[in-house]
């Protein structure tokens, strides 16, 4: 039993080497003239495209693309305003902290900056219009002023 299965994907894989795999085969059906009779339809031959043809279907696809859909039925009548997206928030490095008596320090660099280094508490503003809302390790948010965006940073707990 297992000869005979073994023998036909043998047979296979040796014929797409010799046909020539690297190509798609497309198949198709063809509606018979007026002239035949019945309606069943006819299957025509497998038909290689040309490498033009092959190259302009083969074309990169971005499957994160969506189309325009139609918009919903409660905001069809209302016209459709183009909102503006809230600037993103830098990409702080934190470089280290640091307790003393007054409590804790946290130093911050920003890749922009190259060279410039923050050390900042608790409560403290740096960068023109970020602050500090809460250091308390393991957690350090910083707040932006302008947009009242926050983002929250691991900086590790107080043994480290």
């Amino acid at each position: 039993m297992r000869t005979p299965l073994l023998l036909l994907v043998v047979t296979a894989i040796v014929l797409a080497i010799i046909v020539g795999a690297e190509q798609p085969v497309a198949a198709g059906i063809v509606t018979p003239p007026a002239a035949e009779s019945g309606n069943t339809p006819v299957i025509r031959a497998l038909q290689r495209p040309s490498r033009a043809e092959f190259a302009l279907s083969a074309a990169p696809r971005d499957p994160f693309f969506a189309r325009d859909r139609a918009p919903l039925a409660a905001n069809a009548s209302a016209p459709r305003t183009p909102t503006a997206a809230a600037p993103s928030f830098p990409a702080y490095r934190i470089l280290g902290k640091q307790q003393n008596d007054e409590g804790w320090s946290v130093f911050i660099s920003s890749p922009g900056n190259e060279g410039q280094v923050w050390v900042v508490r608790e409560g403290e503003a740096f960068d023109e219009h970020f602050r500090v809302s809460k250091l308390a390790p393991p957690v350090l948010i910083v707040k932006n002023t302008r947009n009242s965006q926050i983002r929250t940073f691991d900086i590790g707990t107080d043994e480290e």
